[in-house]
């Protein structure tokens, strides 16, 4: 199964995993393969296979737990069929992290060339709502989408504010609320504004550039949370994802 061909990547992952399971090849209480093991088998990277666990953990196939493995759950006492099986039909963080810092870092140098001193202000200003907001991640997000997509305003294209708005969209739902609820705390929230804050002065500087890098480098922060999770108790940090 090579990386990148018909339905979502993940998604055939898991699949091929839940046959694994219904046929009896992995069993209710059994740990699953490593994940460096499942990306070669599948010929895919680790991050695609961290993928699909939080798919197969959100359809109640599995459970992971950070440091120790994935480990599959008792079948459903109504019995599955492997052919029936349905994984969540949305992108992955992945691929949306990888889009994002694709988009987002050329709105981020367009609005370095194009913002005017109002809309600059006003992403200054979602930065202290972060600020304010450290301990409330409810308002933190809000003030956090606010900041994204005041610069896709700024960049002065309507295509691109629209490319970010769906890519945000795409981050609702349970299987981004169960990579964030591993991934959140106060320390990287403060982490989160300082970066903001490093984007924000190179707006103000109009240096496209150094805001593109920046974006960039705020959107690899988050990429390398993801792959940080150590679902394997015999995980080695050195092995590439």
């Amino acid at each position: 199964m090579a990386e990148g061909i018909g339905r979502r990547r993940y998604q055939q992952i898991a699949r091929a995993l839940v046959e694994d399971i219904v046929s009896g090849r992995h069993a209710a209480g059994d740990r699953l393969p490593p994940e460096r093991e499942l990306a070669i088998r599948f010929e895919v990277s680790r991050a695609t296979v961290r993928e699909a666990m939080l798919a197969l953990e959100l359809t109640g196939h599995v459970e992971i737990r950070i440091g120790s493995g994935v480990f599959v759950l008792p079948p459903n006492p109504q019995g599955e069929k492997a052919s029936l099986f349905q994984p969540p039909q949305i992108d992955g963080p992945w691929d949306v992290l990888d889009a994002r810092r694709l988009i987002e870092g050329e709105t981020a140098a367009r609005a370095a060339a194009r913002a005017d001193a109002s809309v600059l202000d006003a992403i200054g200003a979602a930065i202290e709502d972060m600020a304010r907001a450290v301990n409330d991640t409810a308002r933190f997000d809000k003030a956090d989408t606010a900041f994204h997509a005041l610069i896709a305003e700024a960049a002065g294209s309507a295509l691109y504010e629209t490319y970010v708005e769906q890519l945000w969209q795409m981050r609702q739902g349970p299987m981004w609320d169960r990579w964030y609820a591993r991934t959140r705390s106060v320390a990287n929230r403060r982490q989160s504004i300082a970066e903001h804050r490093v984007i924000h002065r190179a707006l103000c500087r109009r240096l496209p550039t150094t805001a593109r890098t920046a974006m960039e480098s705020h959107i690899d922060t988050l990429t390398e949370r993801f792959l940080a999770l150590r679902l394997d108790a015999d995980e080695d940090e050195s092995t590439p994802a």
